[in-house]
């Protein structure tokens, strides 16, 4: 196991967060990943976004469906505890889990979507059948945090 949690780094756009927060700020992942940008990534027929955001509980999530609302998938952020958080998903996971390397410090996909921590924050997408598609939108949406 590793030492330590790793966030003992400073980060100067980070203010006076307490550790288990990994952002100092309201994400609106809607805006960060457009629903045209999600629809040409997962090849899904997606039109509409909206935001359903828990900022108490620092999670930022956009929701993204097709005109006809058969179509959808989900793209969350998680800026509080994200590392037990992310554990606790793949301890539920179980045999189900399958890691993903070469994303985040570390990431799994499983029957619920794809979730990689990145340090003090997780993102995962839901319900999108491809890991490779998932794992692009992760790859967009993290830089922008």
């Amino acid at each position: 196991s590793q030492g330590g949690t790793g966030s003992t780094q400073q980060d100067s756009s980070s203010g006076g967060t307490s550790i288990s927060a990994g952002i100092g700020h309201p994400v609106n992942v809607c805006q960060l990943l457009p629903a045209t940008t999600v629809a040409s990534v997962s090849g899904e027929p997606i039109t509409k976004a909206e935001e359903q955001d828990a900022p108490s509980y620092k999670i930022y999530m956009c929701n993204y469906t097709s005109a006809d609302g058969t179509s959808g998938l989900t793209v969350s952020v998680l800026a509080l505890d994200a590392a037990p958080g992310y554990d606790g998903s793949l301890q539920a996971a179980g045999s189900g889990a399958k890691p993903i390397s070469g994303l985040g410090d570390k990431a799994f996909s499983s029957i619920l979507g794809l979730q990689a921590l990145f340090r003090n924050v997780s993102i995962t997408v839901g319900n999108l059948p491809s890991d490779a598609a998932a794992e692009t939108l992760i790859k967009d949406l993290q830089p922008k945090l």
